[in-house]
């Protein structure tokens, strides 16, 4: 599903092969800002590993068709970390870097058009990793309307502990018709 994001566990201290296996998603927060014809997508997620080892984790996060990235943060001893644009050799050289010296690094890289792949170290044996992102899109015209969509289906289902969606439309948002599904609370 683009817009949300899958953290995989990869034991590097098992054998060549092991498998990755995706992290519980703890907490999902989605905040979007729509204005004139653009959304500004925020999208907060909390992992967790339930396993009796540290992982690295490996983040993949698909935009929507004709979205960017504009920001990589990760929460570090609670504080949340903005990334900076780097080369992508001189990003992995710091990378393997910061393990060593016992830091946790993060890298993002981009894959093709909308997918990105972060690499997060570590993820702690019953602890969490906090990931935020945000995507900004210029919204489709769809029969003479603005559309915001943000997707959630996946090919596999998802647990999500706790999910939150707020969608600021600004002062021009009083006289639009906006849809949604029957559980979401219009205010």
């Amino acid at each position: 599903g683009a817009g949300a994001g899958t953290l995989y566990g990869v034991d590097i201290g098992a054998g060549a092969g092991a498998p990755a296996r995706p992290l519980e998603t703890s907490r999902q927060s989605v905040r979007a800002v729509v204005r004139s014809g653009f959304a500004e997508t925020e999208v907060d997620q909390t992992f967790f590993n339930p396993g009796d080892r540290a992982v690295e984790g490996w983040y993949w996060f698909t935009v929507p068709e004709g979205a960017s990235i504009t920001s990589f943060a990760l929460e570090t001893n609670g504080a949340l970390i903005e990334g900076e644009l780097i080369e992508r050799r001189e990003a992995q050289a710091q990378y393997g870097r910061a393990i060593q010296q016992g830091n946790d690094p993060a890298l993002l890289e981009w894959i093709d058009g909308r997918t990105y792949r972060a690499r997060i170290y570590p993820v702690p044996n019953g602890g969490t990793r906090r990931v935020v992102v945000r995507y900004l899109e210029l919204l489709p015209m769809v029969g003479g309307r603005l559309r915001y969509v943000y997707p959630m289906q996946t090919r596999r289902p998802v647990r999500i502990g706790e999910f939150s969606l707020a969608v600021d439309l600004g002062d021009a948002g009083r006289g639009m018709a906006i849809t949604t599904l029957a559980d979401a609370r219009i205010e």
